[in-house]
């Protein structure tokens, strides 16, 4: 099962860019028998994603940087917390911790990023499909 995550502007909402983003909305992802659930999620930015571990992990999230611009590569590293503390180079993972604990929680705000289709998937389950 596949997780896709649509980014996409509310018509009611106004995006500035420079502007000071507030959290809109939680959307809770379930890493659970090596699928992310739900299948499909849509999300703004400023929304978080909580990606909480379940079952057969431990899981994280990494994100597919091979058809990123350094620009939305940029704006992923900057928004994932727990990364690690050097200078920005497209030779480190957009990768989150792992996730060992049944509820362990990664969030992760939606930066800037261009309305469209952001892949990710789980380091360690990778070559078992857990893609997203």
């Amino acid at each position: 099962m596949k997780l896709t995550i649509v980014l996409g502007v509310a018509a009611t909402a106004t995006i500035a860019i420079g502007a000071r983003f507030t959290t809109l909305d939680r959307k809770e992802v379930q890493l659970t028998n090596n699928r992310f659930m739900p299948a499909t999620i849509t999300a703004r930015v400023g929304d978080t994603l909580a990606f909480v571990n379940g079952r057969g992990g431990p899981h994280n999230v990494q994100f597919a940087d091979d058809s990123l611009s350094d620009a939305a590569h940029r704006l992923i590293d900057a928004a994932m917390p727990e990364r690690p503390k050097v200078a920005w180079s497209r030779d480190v993972p957009l990768a989150g911790p792992l996730l060992v604990l049944d509820g362990d929680t990664y969030r992760v705000v939606v930066p800037a990023l261009a309305p469209g289709r952001y892949r990710f998937f789980c380091t360690p389950h990778l070559s078992g499909g857990m893609r997203g």
